[in-house]
């Protein structure tokens, strides 16, 4: 069964890890400091925090802006459920907003109208948040940018980014640290912010040594890394035309979806995903697991009234595209999306 997301590392990584960790003593910090500098260099990003979850990344970004216990926190319905259990654990009101149909983020006059202090937008399937959109928001900006794999912006307009930056490493990640996250900033102002954070942070919430010797070893891949998820995705977009259904566009017409291959099927979903199963290849709901889902699912009643993100989870379904795919996976791949009933 060919997998959604790559199940595995490479012997090469791991051999990679296993070599570093024999020359150099594991001190404090030692790999840390390496992946984070890393990553600052190939995305322009002006601070860097290596984490050992999003979870905790997301409630560290919170906690510089000072916030009161209760204050209120607008959050995309479309957005992972563990996203609303962070702001609930840290004490703050979580304001679940509908997200529009084109931008999948909230629009900004249901922000206005919740008047919160804070805001996390979560950059679904790469569907980062216009610059129009971020000029409207006056309140502190938490950005999750995950599913951005890609698409960041190597820009000095540090403007098009929110206050601060979360990017999960977990499982679904082409970054395979085998966990974690990071907590970035894009400016000279608030990197200074997550610099003073990250000196008085307890060692036990950076990520560890292990996995980001890990990361390390993935970022030296990383460019070659998207090439190869772009020539995927533009031979599965060439096979899907042959069908009825849709895929995800972006504004930007050289950008493209590169977390996973999402299809917005004219038939039903269970027979499509019950049909790529039968040929080995996984598909999967692309939002099981957000707010209004899980919302649905303890309390049915709710269905209304999140009802475009509803719509968008019931009929977004993700296909393999990672950079780990065999040509001949790939052939596969593309032969049961051109005959998708």
């Amino acid at each position: 069964m060919i997998s959604v997301f790559s199940p595995y590392i490479t012997r090469r990584d791991m051999d990679l890890v296993l070599s570093r960790m024999v020359e150099d003593a594991v001190s404090e910090d030692v790999f840390n400091r390496r992946f984070e500098n890393a990553v600052k260099e190939q995305f322009n990003l002006e601070y860097v925090i290596s984490m050992r979850s999003p979870y905790n990344a997301l409630q560290k970004a919170l906690q510089v802006f000072g916030l009161e216990r209760g204050a209120k926190i607008a959050i995309s319905a479309l957005a992972p459920a563990w996203q609303k259990d962070a702001l609930e654990d840290s004490g703050f009101t979580p304001v679940i907003l509908d997200i529009d149909q084109e931008t999948f983020h909230p629009k900004p006059e249901s922000i206005s109208l919740a008047n919160p202090s804070a805001i996390i937008l979560f950059d679904a399937l790469g569907k980062s948040p216009s610059e129009a959109l971020l000029e409207r928001i006056d309140i502190p900006i938490i950005e999750d940018i995950s599913q951005t794999l890609g698409m960041i912006k190597v820009s000095d307009e540090k403007h098009l980014y929110g206050h601060f930056l979360i990017w999960s490493l977990e499982s679904d990640s082409a970054i395979a640290t085998g966990g974690g996250a990071l907590l970035c900033a894009s400016s000279k102002r608030d990197a200074q912010i997550l610099r003073l954070l990250d000196e008085s942070m307890p060692r036990e919430l950076k990520m560890t040594d292990y996995n980001a010797a890990l990361g390390i070893s993935q970022m030296k891949s990383y460019p070659k890394m998207i090439e190869r998820r772009k020539t995927i995705y533009r031979r599965l977009v060439g096979q899907l035309l042959r069908t009825r259904h849709s895929y995800l566009q972006q504004e930007d017409s050289e950008s493209c979806p590169l977390y996973a291959f999402p299809i917005f099927p004219e038939t039903s979903v269970k027979e499509i995903i019950d049909y790529a199963m039968k040929h080995g290849v996984e598909s999967k709901h692309a939002f099981a697991s957000c707010i209004s889902q899980r919302l649905y699912e303890s309390e049915p009643e709710q269905e209304a009234v999140f009802p475009i993100a509803r719509s968008v989870a019931l009929r977004c379904i993700l296909f393999p595209m990672h950079h780990k795919l065999t040509n001949q996976q790939v052939e596969q791949i593309g032969k049961v999306i051109a005959t998708l009933p």
